[in-house]
């Protein structure tokens, strides 16, 4: 067998080979079969943010209960220092991590108006 003959049989191999290598990656991607380490940081701590906040707000709904205040009385931007207020004084009862204690507050303001 000679060398034409050998790179002959082996050319469909190496262009199979190289397609491959490009296709793989850019489908696995676009498909969201792999992720990055970037977002899977980024749907942890949105994953973290959204519990507390929902913890936040369940805790401001049966503070608002206690206190006999209703909840739509807090909506809308006019009321944005009260629901602030309410929401401060929840997040001093909530042991929350400090690198997301900003994010779990204004999530849990937005879920009140």
């Amino acid at each position: 067998m000679t060398l034409d003959q050998i790179l002959e049989r082996t050319k469909p191999y190496a262009i199979g080979l190289v397609v491959g290598l490009i296709a793989a990656p850019t489908i696995g991607f676009n498909a969201g079969w792999i992720t990055t380490t970037t977002a899977s940081t980024l749907a942890a701590e949105t994953a973290r943010v959204d519990a507390l906040a929902g913890i936040c707000s369940t805790a401001a709904g049966r503070m608002a209960t206690a206190s006999s205040t209703d909840l739509a009385t807090l909506k809308g931007y006019d009321n944005r220092a009260k629901r602030d207020e309410l929401v401060a004084g929840i997040m001093a009862d909530i042991q929350v991590p400090a690198d997301v204690l900003g994010k779990v507050s204004t999530s849990c303001s937005r879920s009140l108006s």
